[in-house]
This record gives C-alpha cells, structure tokens and sequence, in this order.
C-alpha cells in the first residue's frame, strides 16, 4: 500500500491500520516538529476519511534525494465533515475542493521518520468563501524596500 494509498482509504480494522502505517511510519514520527504515535496518524487517517468523501490524491511531481522524499500532490474531495484549519474547523460545505500540499518525509531504514507538511490552506479556504481575498495583485501598489531605505537615510 503506498504512502498516499493510507491516507486515502486506510484499513478499517485498528490492527490492520496499525500494521499499515508501521509499515510505512516510524513510531513515533516527527511531524511539523511534534511527535506523533501510529495511533495519532491513525486517527488523523480516519479524520480526513470523516471530513472528505470522493478523497483522491493526483500526484504532482516526486523527487527523492538520499534519505529524502518530496511529494508534490493535489488532494481533491467533496468537504461533507469538519475540516480542521488553522483558522478552527470549518463545517461541512458539500463542496468539491483541492488543496494542495508539499510533503518533505525524511526517511530512516525504510521507515518515515519525519515529515513536514506544507498546504496552500489559504487557497483552499478562500476557495470554500471561510476567508476572502480582496483585490488582484496587479491593483496593489509595489513597495521598493531599496527606495524606501534610500529615502529614509536621505
């Protein structure tokens, strides 16, 4: 079962799942600098399973270098749970989403054992109209930190 592959549709028994991920996963795994169990990784499977339905990952690019992996994907699903933000949890909306994200796993004998996640969560929640973005880049002034330096010493 690939890495993507567990989160998409993990096992539905807790030992089948645990023997997945350990497959997989170190425990614990270092994740964005917080340790985490199987179990916790387990959980959160079984939390986005909970907050998306149609759950499907398109890989973007993959590179690995050494004890490196870097996974560059899409994930696309109808948001029909809570979605755990940054901002809070944000209902369900019914709406087809993408969200896409940057994951950096550093791995050990085999095992993941760290992994840093990146998600353009801004994109995504401007996207569900939680947050809005207002004007178009082109419309803002640009600020020239060398002028302003230059101006302020002159």
């Amino acid at each position: 079962m690939s890495i993507l592959s567990l989160w998409q549709s993990p096992p539905e028994g807790l030992e089948e799942a645990r023997q997945a991920f350990a497959a997989r996963y170190a425990d614990p795994v270092e994740v964005n600098g917080q340790a985490l169990t199987l179990g916790h990784l387990i959980d959160r499977a079984r939390w986005l399973q909970s907050a998306f339905d149609d759950l499907r990952f398109e890989v973007l690019e993959q590179v690995a270098i050494d004890q490196t992996l870097v996974i560059a994907f899409v994930l696309r699903a109808r948001h029909t749970g809570p979605f755990l933000t940054s901002l809070g949890v944000v209902p369900a909306t019914g709406m087809d989403v993408e969200i896409r994200t940057i994951d950096v796993l550093t791995l050990q004998d085999g095992l993941i054992t760290r992994l840093n996640v990146v998600s353009d969560e801004l994109q995504t929640l401007s996207a569900m109209g939680v947050v809005s973005l207002h004007g178009n880049a082109h419309d803002r002034p640009v600020h020239d930190a060398r002028k302003a330096l230059t101006d302020s010493t002159s």
